[in-house]
């Protein structure tokens, strides 16, 4: 029997941009069955992706700086410890790629990314154009991968029972608390949240740490809501997605496993970031991704909102 061959998938990034890399990670299990997975990632990710069964082995790579000689270091050694045949870099950043000189004079190995010398190198000359699920799939056929689909989270386990009434739907309120363009004011949820309530829709609020002064705030002058921020692992907001009638949130990594778990979604987009590159995707022609897309989010209106939830959504609220 042939010896297990190492290799290491890369992949850091915000929530988002981790939750749509879960096609590519189980297109690259299937294609290497009989080999040994490594995955470099950040340390909130690391129970997720443990549960999923695409890797073997996990390494936490928390991002020190480039200056941190003393961790750099450290982190170089281990890796090449692993003796790697095939390195997957799915985050394709200036970090990642400078990680390619761990390996540089390894004349054998290979490196799927966008790294100076690379052995597979993605060429596309639109790959800062297109989405991210089409850049995924494009990078992987280059190195032989092709059946690359939409990210699957019907293994996902929830690790809380909250035991929410039906029918319910979401809000995601949060945002960089530095990019004030891309976080619709408070006000306008707690406006939605009220309507919802008339109609016996219960809105559950979600998201970190930094966003438990909002969910307070819709809390307290939205009287019926729940208030789950800062109380949820990524499993919950899988499972939550699952029964959820609609969610409705602005551009944050909550937002894209909603609708990866099959939850029609309502996307508030900025100017900040460009939809066509990082907007969640709908998992079938039967459920909706709607995005509404405005310079300064600070300047749409509710009845924006309202009439979008009318005519694609269907609440007459």
């Amino acid at each position: 029997m042939a010896l297990k061959k190492n290799l290491l998938i890369i992949k850091h990034g915000a929530l988002g941009d981790f939750i749509l890399s879960f096609g590519p990670f189980k297109a690259i299990r299937d294609y290497h069955l009989n080999d040994h997975i490594v995955l470099l990632t950040n340390s909130i990710f690391k129970e997720f992706a443990e549960e999923s069964n695409y890797f073997d082995e996990i390494i936490i790579d928390d991002r020190a700086s480039i200056w941190n000689t003393q961790k750099i270091f450290k982190l170089a050694n281990l890796l090449r410890k692993k003796n790697f045949y095939r390195i997957y870099d799915l985050q394709t950043s200036q970090r990642s790629s400078f990680y390619y000189n761990f390996f540089r004079f390894k004349n054998n190995i290979e490196w799927s990314g966008v790294a100076h010398g690379c052995s597979h190198p993605d060429r596309n000359p639109d790959r800062n154009k297109i989405h991210t699920i089409e850049r995924h799939k494009i990078q992987l056929e280059e190195i032989g991968i092709k059946n690359v689909k939409l990210s699957d989270f019907s293994w996902v386990k929830s690790t809380n029972n909250y035991k929410i009434e039906e029918p319910y739907i979401l809000f995601s309120p949060g945002g960089s608390l530095h990019r004030l363009k891309k976080r619709w004011p408070v006000e306008n949820y707690v406006e939605i949240a009220k309507k919802f309530l008339r109609k016996k829709i219960t809105p559950v609020i979600l998201g970190t740490s930094e966003d438990l002064e909002m969910g307070n705030f819709i809390l307290m002058n939205a009287n019926g809501c729940i208030n789950l921020v800062n109380k949820t692992t990524i499993q919950d907001l899988c499972i939550l997605a699952k029964d959820a009638q609609l969610a409705i949130g602005n551009d944050t990594g909550p937002m894209h496993a909603f609708s990866m778990c099959g939850c029609n979604s309502l996307v508030l987009f900025s100017d900040d970031s460009n939809p066509k590159r990082c907007a969640p995707r709908a998992i079938n022609k039967k459920k909706l991704v709607k995005i509404i897309q405005k310079n300064d989010l600070r300047n749409l209106t509710v009845d924006e909102v309202l009439h979008s939830l009318r005519n694609d959504f269907r609440y007459d609220l």
